[in-house]
């Protein structure tokens, strides 16, 4: 005769839903270990790359070189900025703003490097 109604749990229902939950818990952590201790993210390969900058330049050539793009990427946000009203134009002026700051630090560093 088979049975319509299954056979309670063996642990009390409490005990059980405590269980499931404590293993859920370590579960979590252990997922939130594994991605902030170890790097998932796969090298990338020069040939993959969009740009590939040659390794024999200099710290003071690459910061001049970021210093300029910064420049014109100021310049290109400011222009583009001029011709639009409203949220739009407060977007693109808060990324000029932000290319700006991101010179000065540039900038700031490249005056910390010495020159040989």
């Amino acid at each position: 005769m088979k049975k319509l109604v299954p056979d309670p749990p063996a642990l009390p229902l409490q005990t059980a839903a405590q269980c499931d939950a404590s293993s859920l818990d370590r579960a979590a952590t252990d997922r939130a270990l594994d991605y902030y201790l170890h790097d998932h993210k796969p090298p990338r390969h020069v040939d993959q790359a969009t740009y590939a900058i040659p390794d024999s330049v200099n710290l003071e050539a690459a910061l001049a070189q970021a210093s300029d793009l910064l420049r014109y990427a100021g310049a290109s946000a400011s222009e583009a900025g001029n011709g639009l009203s409203g949220h739009s134009r407060s977007l693109v002026l808060s990324c000029m703003h932000l290319v700006e700051l991101a010179k000065a630090y540039v900038d700031k560093s490249l005056d910390g490097v010495t020159t040989h």
